[in-house]
């Protein structure tokens, strides 16, 4: 039998051991070696931030840069008997804790004890303490004094990934320091110096899928590495990355965009359908399209913030081409409706069902507009008139109680003089102060508005149907079969949108209630029509009638400007 060594798998074999082979966190690097250089050593230092970025690996640096023969030192030499111990684990100077394992009072009680002692072979006694957020409040606080007050020999790191967890008591006695998760361009050069010392044959953006899906974890990309090697053969392409990581490729997101584009709903759910078959995620499959809509927005912000997403150039060149195919309006659209069919997709057994609804949904929305082009539209909307012509197709109006003058324009009453309730006998027009819009007449904008702001309310609102607006209170009507749409939009914050959309197009505060009724009219509310096409309003028959009991009642008359 020969005398291998056992198989050391990539992370452990490539993990640095000196500071100058830490990845992606060169401020933190600097600091620790400037406080050795200075003499300015903490007895309790706080390494947070993601997993796989180097916090365990920086605290074993750290010790040997303490303990090594030379030292105190930034460049220890890895070789005297502490390096050597301390970088295989087995000194006895240099304590490696689970927080997880020994979590309770009686293992903090243990090392309370222990720290008493002096090192056996190096300067100082050193604990890590890994996941230290899972150590009980119980021992948290049996910490506390040692920690505070330790002796000068011993020296704590602490290492999370949760520093929230972490009892501000703790915190404030350590030196804090977060890592940061290493950028994807970093981690794919890492990779192929790997690859290279490995001898193994790996296409670029085969590295480059490997990194984005390790999420900043050097030590998970380094994982997903190793799966590869040992599951290919030859060269190690994208497409065998994505079949084993389950991911989905951005070709097709840009197809499925694509047809969703073009409204075509059948070749979506081919789409669909071909991705689920080959195994992929429902949940990441929704994730990918949501950060595609992402990297779309920021083009349509600027095409410079290309810079800022992570990915081939094939891929940016596909997103430089399709983000002229959708409005900003639009893809806020699009995000909604994923995030809504995201959330949907937890509570529901079928996963493929709410995507295949929200694909569906995307390619028959109708165009979307800008807010200021729907505002720009209710200022072409028909405004009550008494003095206009009835057309043969005119409902009747509703008669609404008259408005107070409000208190920042008073209103000037004089007394009526002959001529003028003589022109008003005859008939004559009377231009009212502040003509007001009906709620049937900015429904479709209210739709639009809300389509634009939450697609969920808009989505609810369109089963119901306008009914009565007066004296500030807009009623909105639900056959009783949908007690669960009405239900959700008297939520608190679904009813304020409504109120704030309804109290901007209709020009006065609104109070918005909903009521049940046997069933709905059936009525259709269409857009408003052009201002050519704008047919007449119809008069309203009992505004003479008000305007005359409203001279006789404050003595007032009619002023002409």
């Amino acid at each position: 039998m020969g005398n291998n060594p056992p198989y050391l798998v990539i992370a452990r074999k490539y993990r640095p051991k000196t500071f100058e082979q830490v990845i992606g966190q060169d401020p933190l690097v600097t600091t620790l070696k400037n406080a050795i250089r200075l003499k300015r050593i903490g007895h309790a230092y706080l390494f947070t931030g993601p997993r796989g970025v180097g916090k365990t690996s920086m605290a074993r640096i750290f010790a040997k840069a303490l303990n090594c023969k030379n030292g105190p030192t930034p460049t220890p030499c890895g070789e005297c008997q502490t390096c050597l111990e301390i970088e295989h684990a087995r000194s006895l100077d240099v304590f490696e804790i689970d927080g997880a394992s020994n979590r309770g009072i009686d293992e903090i009680r243990a090392l309370r004890e222990n720290v008493k002692f002096a090192p056996a072979l190096g300067k100082y006694k050193i604990y890590i303490i890994d996941e230290v957020h899972q150590i009980t409040a119980d021992g948290f606080n049996a910490l506390l004094k040692t920690l505070e007050e330790p002796p000068a020999h011993v020296k704590f790191i602490f290492a999370t990934t949760a520093a929230h967890k972490v009892p501000a008591t703790i915190v404030s006695r350590c030196q804090r320091f977060d890592f940061r998760r290493i950028p994807i361009a970093r981690i794919v050069s890492t990779l192929e110096e790997i690859c290279k010392k490995e001898k193994i044959k790996v296409d670029e953006e085969a590295l480059f899928t490997i990194a984005k899906a390790a999420d900043g974890s050097l030590r998970d990309s380094q994982s997903i590495l190793d799966q590869m090697i040992a599951s290919s053969e030859g060269k190690i392409t994208r497409s065998q990355v994505t079949t084993a990581l389950g991911s989905l490729e951005e070709e097709r997101l840009v197809e499925l965009m694509e047809a969703l584009g073009k409204k075509d709903a059948a070749e979506a759910l081919h789409l669909l359908d071909r991705v689920l078959n080959e195994g992929k995620d429902p949940s990441i499959f929704l994730e990918k399209f949501l950060e595609h809509i992402r990297n779309l927005l920021f083009l349509k912000v600027s095409e410079k913030l290309v810079d800022l997403v992570d990915a081939t150039e094939s891929y940016r060149e596909a997103l430089k081409n399709q983000h002229g195919l959708f409005s900003k309006e639009a893809l806020f659209y699009f995000f909604s409706v994923i995030a809504h069919a995201l959330q949907t997709l937890k509570r529901f057994e079928m996963k493929r069902v709410p995507l295949e609804i929200a694909l569906v949904k995307l390619a028959h929305h109708a165009p979307m507009q800008d807010i200021s082009q729907i505002l720009e539209e209710l200022k072409n909307l028909p405004r009550r008139t008494p003095g206009a012509e009835r057309t043969p197709a005119a409902t009747p109006p509703q008669v609404s109680t008259p408005r107070v003058p409000e208190k920042k324009e008073p209103l000037h009453l004089r007394a009526p003089d002959d001529e003028s309730l003589d022109a008003l006998a005859d008939g004559a027009d009377v231009e009212p102060e502040r003509p007001a819009l009906s709620l049937e007449a900015v429904w479709p904008a209210l739709i639009k508005l809300l389509k634009n702001e939450k697609i969920s309310v808009a989505t609810y609102l369109e089963e119901g149907e306008p009914g009565s607006f007066a004296r500030g209170v807009a009623r909105i009507l639900f056959p009783d079969k949908l007690s669960f749409h009405r239900e959700t939009l008297e939520v608190d914050g679904n009813k304020k949108l409504i109120e704030k959309h309804l109290t901007t197009l209709l020009d006065e505060p609104v109070r918005v209630e909903f009521q049940s009724v046997k069933e709905l009219s059936g009525k259709t509310y269409a857009a408003s029509p052009a201002p050519d096409e704008t047919p007449a309003a119809p008069p309203d028959p009992n505004a003479q009638n008000v305007i005359k009991s409203a001279m006789n009642l404050f003595g007032g008359r009619i002023v002409r400007s």
